[in-house]
């Protein structure tokens, strides 16, 4: 399974042992899909489906998974190679719009990079003194419409000494622009999370900040890097610039 997917699995677990969770969220995977729901987090409310020449079926039971817990909207992730024009007809058929597609990418080279800016930026490890101005830069940095900051506290804290998880402020010098988020297993890494804060934005902060990471992970001698983004954005350009490479697209339906 993509790393993408086991870190927002790995995420839920974590999530799920908060009691103000309990009930709220649901995780079900097998060779075929995988199904996952937050009740109070739309970005989780996502399937993929593994197996195209299954589409009908793994699209009705996730059609009856969502409704089972109360979803009213959902997106299926189906890769872009394995979808034909009968599997896009069948999809709008039963409600689902193509909303954009994700660009898995990797890095191939596995090798330090240089900075482009005289300004050193440096990865603060969070901790438990600062979750919550990382939660604050966090929900800031994504433009997050989420107005309570306690509950995303609660949830992040859970993410706190885990060994696959490690959250970062990036600061220059004293001041915090933005946040760095990584996920691993074994010796892969996956750039989970990255960005910068809105008011640090056009200064170029964005490639360094990815190029900080790149190199980070380096040193620590990753077997392998990868990460995602969407077609045509502003990290996906940003992520090609710097040297990474597309290996996977998804499709993104939206129902």
């Amino acid at each position: 399974m993509e790393l993408f997917f086991e870190y927002d699995i790995e995420r839920l677990r974590r999530y799920a042992l908060v009691a103000e969770n309990a009930g709220k969220i649901n995780i079900e995977s097998n060779p075929n899909r995988l199904f996952l729901s937050f009740t109070d987090v739309g970005y989780f409310n996502y399937c993929v489906c593994r197996e195209p020449d299954q589409l009908s079926e793994i699209v009705g039971q996730a059609q009856a998974f969502y409704a089972q817990h109360q979803i009213a909207h959902h997106k299926l992730l189906i890769d872009d190679l394995m979808t034909t024009e009968s599997h896009d007809r069948f999809l709008a058929e039963n409600g689902y719009v193509l909303k954009e597609r994700l660009m898995a990418v990797r890095d191939p080279t596995l090798k330090n990079r240089p900075q482009p800016l005289s300004e050193i930026l440096q990865l603060e490890p969070v901790s438990e003194e600062t979750i919550a101005a990382f939660t604050a830069d966090y929900l800031a940095g994504f433009e997050s419409e989420q107005t309570q900051i306690e509950p995303v506290v609660i949830n992040f804290r859970q993410l706190l000494g885990n060994p696959n998880i490690a959250l970062f402020r990036v600061k220059v010098q004293t001041e915090p622009v933005g946040i760095a988020v990584f996920y691993r297993f074994e010796e892969d890494y996956f750039l989970a999370g990255g960005s910068i804060l809105p008011r640090f934005r056009n200064r170029g902060y964005h490639t360094a900040a990815l190029l900080t990471r790149l190199n980070w992970l380096n040193e620590q001698h990753a077997r392998s890097i990868t990460s995602w983004a969407y077609d045509g954005g502003a990290s996906y350009r940003n992520m090609l610039r710097v040297g990474l490479m597309p290996y996977k697209c998804y499709r993104v339906y939206g129902r």
